[in-house]
């Protein structure tokens, strides 16, 4: 299996290859992608592997527009490739092991509310998973992927035992009635709605830690450590469960990432300048093609689309 390093080296050359033959590049591409090209024999190597692989790039800006068309759909069935066999996306169910053992699970675009033998309740968004492990000393809850909103019975009368919701070497023990929680790889929010919940991570150094993190706030875990509580806009946060997907000044790298939560397929930004820039608008999460559309137009950023498997946004 290649390493990181490679796999994100061939990344980098399929988004040269996107980027250079979605038009003619400007002075300041050619030079980026000189000074690019020549960090080493291997960066130079890759993009001719992409090159031979996606068809023919010409750089000297005499590519007509249907030879453009062309080598930026060539680049985008390249790129849906390498997801699949790299295993970064979401929505490719057989590279995601955890999810075959999992008790609960919910489909691309599926929304379910599930029911614990203690009373309690969680709402799976979009392509979640998730396991039960009750025991006699507690009521514990394992987010394996994705985001859950979880509706806690107290410890009231004969119900003693904590409700702890564990992802990614972390917990949230509940110290009230209802709090989210979201996880993306290696990282995860904790989002209190009611009262409040203590959160325990591993630290700086390895050091265990633990905050507890009030109505209103949400907190951050993951190979960084354990952020402080800040205040979080609970509305927009949770809006999924009625069917709605808010972003507010978010970065468009971070609204893909939630997009593709609710599509089949990819969506792809090729172009990395793009990142930052800022996305507002409430959209519906049965409709993510209409969303994206109106992000498309509303930053004047270019897509192009192979059937529903992937979309490449540069």
């Amino acid at each position: 299996m290649r390493n990181n390093s490679q796999d994100d080296l061939e990344a980098e050359a399929a988004e040269w290859v996107i980027r250079l033959g979605g038009g003619a590049p400007t002075p300041a591409e050619r030079q980026a992608f000189a000074a690019w090209r020549a960090l080493s024999p291997q960066h130079n190597m890759a993009f001719q592997r992409a090159s031979r692989l996606w068809g023919d790039l010409d750089l000297g800006g005499r590519e007509k527009q249907a030879r453009r068309r062309r080598v930026i759909t060539h680049a985008a069935t390249g790129c849906m490739a390498g997801l699949f066999v790299l295993g970064v996306g979401f929505g490719s169910g057989w590279i995601e092991p955890a999810r075959w053992w999992a008790d609960y699970t919910t489909e691309t675009g599926e929304i379910r509310t599930v029911r614990f033998e203690d009373g309690s309740s969680a709402v799976l968004n979009s392509y979640a998973a998730l396991t039960i492990r009750y025991t006699a000393r507690e009521r514990r809850v394992v987010l394996l992927d994705g985001e859950a909103y979880f509706t806690v019975a107290p410890v009231l009368g004969r119900e003693s035992r904590p409700f702890v919701v564990e992802a990614a070497g972390g917990a949230s023990t509940a110290l009230g009635t209802q709090f989210m929680v979201t996880r993306d790889g290696a990282n995860v929010d904790t989002t209190v709605t009611e009262h409040s919940v203590r959160v325990a991570a591993t630290g700086h150094g390895g050091l265990p830690q633990s905050i507890i993190v009030r109505e209103g706030q949400k907190v951050h875990y993951g190979q960084d450590g354990l952020t402080v509580p800040q205040n979080a806009p609970v509305a927009v946060l949770t809006a999924w469960r009625n069917g709605q997907i808010v972003f507010d000044n978010e970065p468009l790298s971070s609204v893909i990432g939630r997009l593709n939560r609710y599509r089949h397929g990819r969506i792809v930004l090729a172009n990395r300048t793009l990142a930052d820039r800022r996305v507002s608008g409430v959209f519906t999460c049965s409709d993510v093609e209409r969303a994206l559309a109106t992000i498309s137009q509303e930053l004047r950023v270019k897509s192009v689309s192979i059937g529903h498997l992937v979309t490449v946004i540069y």
